[in-house]
């Protein structure tokens, strides 16, 4: 999963489309629906995981893919940097 896909917001969309569908599933006796809802809410929690495994201390920054970085200094100054 990339960045890009993982976000909080994302997630829980995911899970209330997923509650959707498995209350539709439920109603109707699908059980195409609640695997799709199962599935869905997999996805979600997965996202949501990613969403947050991104840690920071200090000037490093850690990505979800285990990834190390530091904050540019001239960031806190707010001047740009040469290009």
């Amino acid at each position: 999963m990339s960045d890009k896909d993982s976000s909080t917001a994302k997630s829980y969309l995911d899970s209330a489309i997923a509650q959707g569908q498995s209350a539709l599933g439920s109603l109707t006796g699908s059980t195409g629906d609640k695997a799709e809802a199962a599935a869905r809410k997999e996805q979600a929690a997965s996202e949501k995981e990613a969403s947050h495994s991104v840690g920071k201390l200090g000037p490093l920054n850690v990505s979800p893919s285990g990834g190390v970085s530091t904050d540019d200094p001239n960031r806190t100054e707010g001047t740009r940097s040469p290009d």
